[in-house]
């Protein structure tokens, strides 16, 4: 006979115990599969245990996300520049997501407001107001920044199921296309890093003109 799961806080299960299972379920079988039950199991416990750690799934979803985003962002450097600082926020959300696959759905489709990502908004966006933004830029700046991130990893997990497009895939018909692809196949981090390029050009250009929408 197995042993019978534990049930109740007398399990001496921790929050951060069962958001690390979470999150390497996701990481292993995709946040689709994930389920209070399929957690319970995972940590061999009886569901009603999980209750006293997080409210329901939706609860497990946000929890999951902060946890990812605590575990990948840096405090900024001191002194910085309000470029290098959001770059290394781009740079350590792409690392995050890189560990942590799992977990880039729930960043496309989850808010996730919790105090601690609050918390980790308000510091960046405190060293933006600092550096000239207003407060309304300066949030535009970290969405739009996040989103790129987010979005090229929901691009990359896509085309993990289509072949790689390269020059002598595409052919003679299409060479200008050929001639982009020369140096061999884009990648999601040469993509992501002209993208960040992009973004803080035009964000200086903004704050140089004195745009404060």
């Amino acid at each position: 006979m197995g042993r019978s799961r534990v049930q109740g806080k007398h399990a001496g299960l921790t929050r951060d115990q069962v958001l690390r299972a979470a999150v390497r379920l996701a990481d292993r079988d995709g946040v689709e599969a994930l389920s209070m039950r399929k957690l319970a199991r995972e940590l061999d416990v009886e569901a009603m245990t999980l209750y006293h750690h997080v409210r329901n799934k939706q609860g497990l979803e946000d929890a999951i996300v902060e946890y990812v985003l605590a575990e990948s962002l840096r405090p900024p450097p001191e002194p910085a520049g309000w470029q290098e600082v959001v770059a290394g926020h781009a740079a350590d959300l792409h690392r995050g997501l890189t560990q942590h696959p799992g977990a880039v759905l729930l960043f496309a489709t989850r808010t996730a407001v919790t105090p601690r990502t609050l918390a980790i908004l308000e510091q960046s966006l405190r060293v933006l107001r600092d550096a000239g933004f207003a407060p309304r830029t300066a949030l535009h700046l970290i969405y739009a920044v996040a989103g790129a991130v987010v979005g090229q990893h929901l691009a990359y997990a896509g085309e993990q199921a289509q072949p790689a497009v390269d020059a002598p895939a595409v052919g003679d018909d299409h060479p200008v296309l050929a001639a982009a692809l020369a140096d061999g196949p884009v990648t999601m981090e040469s993509r992501l890093d002209f993208t960040l390029t992009t973004l803080i050009a035009g964000f200086e250009a903004l704050r140089q003109g004195g745009g404060s929408r």
